[in-house]
């Protein structure tokens, strides 16, 4: 049984065009309904557009979850990557801007980096990146559920760790790198295999495409005349040292490998898609990739909200614009799966 919210304003963007605020002001009436006795992760897609021509938009998403915190029992937030588009301190303050909404209440964040995140002009050349200065250590460790950092740069913050209960189950969320590095990999893997009892979310930035395909430098598919790579080995620090791990290189090295994993989330590419695996315990992975990009004003404000349900099994999923006060229409963006039980403490990677 789904209800309607009451019209009522929620949240004021203080310094911002006039315009946005009567948009920002947009009542509650068409937002995804609140499942009772459940808990919700809310996703960010990609903010890089907003970062760098509507930076108005990313704290009015942040400011709307962070007002809606207790309606929807959120208890994290989670960053697919592409945080900024050219990799500029400018850019990267409006998203630590942004993200001290969020701060002020509470409300843990999981958040990586993606490709327009790294290097210079943010065109992933490298890996060089000021993430770190923006989202630091501390920033981390006052979160009182975060787990830790890649072991071989403590000093950097892009590749993390959570743990957190919820609905009745404890909780991993794994955040990796663009492209994650062949020693990332077996760090994951270490800290996911050290936590078996816990139900384990990864979170990058490129893994799923669009098509529900991974990305898989080695698959081809035709289009037209034309055989179309699959993969991301376009990217400068694709050739760094360390390696650079796909979509298909990730679900074979790291995800199919613990019966623990339940959820991959991802962005990069525009706007959905899903998919389901199975891991090599017999366990089901749902996969899914979220980014609003390249739509009107780079996105129109619309995160993804996982309404897990009180059952322990169902999740509903829905993209929602606060800004819009509109639930997306877009093919993937509204659907439900569900998800096995808790796992029990004997995952051998």
């Amino acid at each position: 049984m789904s209800f309607r919210l009451p019209r009522r304003a929620l949240f004021v963007v203080v310094s911002v065009p006039f315009a946005l605020l009567a948009l920002a002001r947009v009542a509650l009436a068409d937002a995804p309904a609140p499942v009772p006795g459940g808990f919700t992760l809310a996703v960010l897609p990609d903010t890089q557009i907003y970062t760098w021509k509507h930076p108005e938009t990313y704290p009015a998403q942040t400011r709307w979850i962070a007002d809606n915190a207790r309606l929807y029992n959120t208890a994290y937030v989670l960053h697919v990557g592409d945080i900024t588009q050219h990799n500029t301190n400018h850019q990267w303050q409006i998203a630590s801007d942004a993200h001290a909404l969020l701060d002020r209440k509470g409300i843990p964040c999981a958040i990586t980096t993606g490709n327009h995140d790294l290097g210079t002009e943010g065109k992933g050349s490298t890996r060089e990146t000021p993430f770190a200065k923006y989202f630091p250590v501390e920033w981390f460790r006052k979160q009182p559920t975060f787990g830790g950092f890649y072991d071989k740069e403590p000093h950097r913050t892009d590749n993390n760790y959570h743990l957190f209960e919820a609905g009745g189950r404890k909780w991993l969320i794994l955040c990796l790198e663009f492209g994650p590095r062949d020693d990332v990999l077996r760090w994951g893997n270490e800290v996911v295999a050290k936590h078996p009892d816990r139900s384990a979310i990864l979170v990058t930035h490129a893994y799923l495409r669009p098509d529900n395909f991974r990305f898989n430098r080695n698959a081809f598919i035709k289009v037209k005349d034309f055989e179309v790579n699959l993969g991301m080995d376009r990217y400068g620090l694709a050739k760094g040292e360390g390696g650079f791990n796909d979509g298909e290189d990730v679900w074979k090295k790291l995800v199919s490998q613990h019966a623990s994993f339940v959820l991959v989330v991802s962005g990069h590419v525009c706007i959905t898609g899903r998919l389901e695996s199975t891991g090599k315990h017999g366990n089901t992975v749902h996969q899914m990739v979220v980014d609003y990009q390249n739509q009107k004003d780079g996105g129109e404000g619309y995160l993804r909200l996982l309404q897990f349900h009180p059952d322990g099994k169902k999740v509903s999923v829905a993209d929602y614009s606060p800004l819009l006060d509109k639930v997306s229409s877009a093919k993937n963006t509204s659907y439900e799966f569900t998800i096995a039980p808790p796992p029990a403490a004997t995952d051998k990677p």
